[in-house]
């Protein structure tokens, strides 16, 4: 029996040490810098928008904050990384639309968004913009439709990849409308955009960021936004809900997560720190350029977000059977 009790003391004692060791270092969260893993390539729109939030964390955080470029795989090397990193609140994964669909595309992935990650903050989004080139006469959504039915071997759409946000639009809208398309892959959003401005497709879904130059130069016509309400920059276009399509309504989105069991106050503090920069008028000025559009949120409002497109896409993927080369 005097064996146990030491045994039982000795465990209650290395809890406590534990216990109070765990929380000290949340009490004094930050202390050292802090690392946003991007698992994209730099010079996208994501790689931006992590720079400029760890450019503005400090303020907040009082600690020194990089971007970790660690691309691959369609985000999974990067997000594998983090989902195995410590729970300390020191690596941070940006998250978005990107490693959603490619949870719906692959399920044998050896990680899970909403299994392995702390979710901390939703934070931008891009809608998508349905296009037509100006050779065009097909400048309604209607139109399209119609025009769409004339065609015995039905529309043709630009895909810059398979599984990507405009390639499962394009398939999503196309099953809406009822219509004949067919998708024309490319290896990248630019050769398919050239290829709209000359005629050489039909329609083509595309960020606003990606669009809004050429569609105010008059190289292409914009049809319908998919956000649930118009987008600032392009007021006079409407959403595809008022178009009578609320369904059609894929967003580009990023967010932040922390790897699984990270403390719940050092989630919190991360998350109030993201949004106060980027609530800051300053960052969104920068966003507005960008062609981004701030919708901060919190740890519950991402998870939704993931839940929500997560189901969205993979409706799209076994519905339309795409698999990823």
């Amino acid at each position: 029996m005097r064996k146990i009790g030491r045994f039982t003391c000795g465990v209650w004692l290395a809890a406590a040490l534990f216990g109070g060791v765990n929380s000290h270092a949340t009490e004094t969260y930050p202390s050292k810098p802090i690392r946003i893993v991007v698992p994209f390539s730099a010079g996208g729109p994501g790689d931006i928008l992590a720079r400029l939030v760890a450019a503005q964390l400090p303020a907040e955080l009082g600690q020194t904050v990089i971007v970790d470029n660690r691309p691959g795989a369609n985000g999974e090397i990067g997000t594998e990384q983090v989902a195995r990193a410590e729970p300390d609140g020191y690596t941070v994964l940006q998250v978005s639309t990107v490693q959603v669909i490619s949870m719906a595309l692959q399920p044998t992935l050896r990680y899970d968004l909403l299994r392995d990650f702390e979710p901390v903050s939703y934070a931008v989004e891009s809608p998508l913009v349905l296009l037509t080139g100006t050779e065009t006469a097909q400048k309604t959504v209607a139109g399209l439709i119609e025009y769409a039915k004339q065609k015995p071997d039905g529309l043709t759409y630009g895909a810059g990849g398979v599984g990507t946000v405009g390639h499962l639009s394009s398939e999503l809208f196309k099953r809406a409308a009822g219509i004949p398309a067919i998708g024309v892959p490319y290896k990248g959003n630019g050769a398919a955009m050239g290829d709209l401005i000359g005629g050489r497709l039909d329609f083509y879904f595309a960020t606003v960021a990606e669009s809004s130059a050429n569609i105010k130069a008059g190289r292409l016509n914009a049809l319908a936004v998919t956000s649930s309400v118009r987008d600032p920059r392009i007021p006079e276009i409407p959403t595809m809900a008022e178009v009578g399509f609320p369904n059609v309504n894929g967003l580009v989105s990023w967010g932040f997560m922390l790897p699984k069991n990270t403390p719940q106050p050092i989630v919190k503090r991360l998350s109030d720190a993201i949004t106060a920069s980027i609530d800051s008028p300053s960052f969104q000025k920068q966003l507005d350029t960008l062609g981004l559009t701030a919708n901060v949120g919190g740890p519950e409002v991402l998870a939704s977000a993931i839940r929500k497109d997560y189901s969205l896409w993979r409706n799209v993927i076994t519905e339309a059977n795409i698999q990823r080369d």
